[in-house]
């Protein structure tokens, strides 16, 4: 029994969705509804140097992102590999979850309590899907995939158990994505001390692009899916 082999492919799958979502991400479509009041002058500049904005704050935003869904995904193995049920791992799961982080601050009981069901129980679905791997000695994900599961079922796990978004899909007024921005940081120049700390919520635009990148990675990995199969 190995769980690199599962690691392995969440990995990449993780890596190539990120990547998509930064190339989705419009920091023009994210400032676009910005500007009123004090903070108008720097929303001004940050559309002025988007290309800043992107590398100090989308990129390490996406990379902490990145790292709670392995750090995660990681405890999902745990699940996948041993005989406890899930809700043992449930504190967990939550405490590592980019989405619960983003929870909204006049977020009820009621809400929080169905955002931590929804991200148990997606990664109860994910952990089931991936155990076969899991059990498997290789330790690369296409050779124990295609020893696990038939074209149908690697399938089947592409589509119902690797996407990231359900959450946002049926909680879509319980997120506030928001990064707090240092004009010195990100704007440069002269008078940039004098500029305001402005906080800039980029809430449907983040998830617009991890909706579409998460389509677009799906799509690709079960053409993926479908060519080890036909190679085998």
């Amino acid at each position: 029994m190995t769980r690199a082999a599962a690691r392995d492919g969440f990995e990449t799958f993780l890596g190539d969705a990120v990547s998509a979502t930064r190339r989705e991400f419009s920091v023009e479509r994210a400032l676009r509804d910005v500007g009123l009041g004090p903070a108008g002058a720097v929303v001004d500049r940050l559309r002025e140097n988007a290309d800043a904005l992107e590398r100090r704050v989308v990129e390490p935003e996406l990379a902490a992102y990145r790292d709670d869904a392995l750090a995660q995904f990681d405890v999902v193995l745990e699940y996948a590999s041993g005989e406890d049920p899930i809700d043992a791992y449930a504190d967990e799961l939550v405490a590592r979850d980019g989405f619960y982080d983003a929870l909204a601050a006049d977020a009820d009981d009621r809400t929080a309590a169905a955002v931590e069901t929804a991200i148990v129980e997606r990664s109860r679905r994910l952990g089931d899907a991936v155990r076969p791997i899991v059990e498997r000695p290789e330790d690369a994900f296409w050779p124990a995939t295609t020893a696990a599961f038939d074209r149908e079922a690697a399938t089947a796990l592409v589509e119902d158990a690797f996407p990231f978004t359900g959450v946002l899909r049926e909680f879509p007024s319980a997120f506030v994505f928001e990064a707090r921005i240092d004009p010195e940081e990100v704007v440069g120049g002269p008078f940039a001390a004098a500029l305001p700390t402005v906080s800039v919520e980029y809430t449907d635009e983040a998830s617009r692009a991890m909706r579409r990148a998460e389509r677009r990675i799906i799509e690709e990995t079960k053409r993926e899916v479908a060519t080890r199969f036909d190679a085998d």
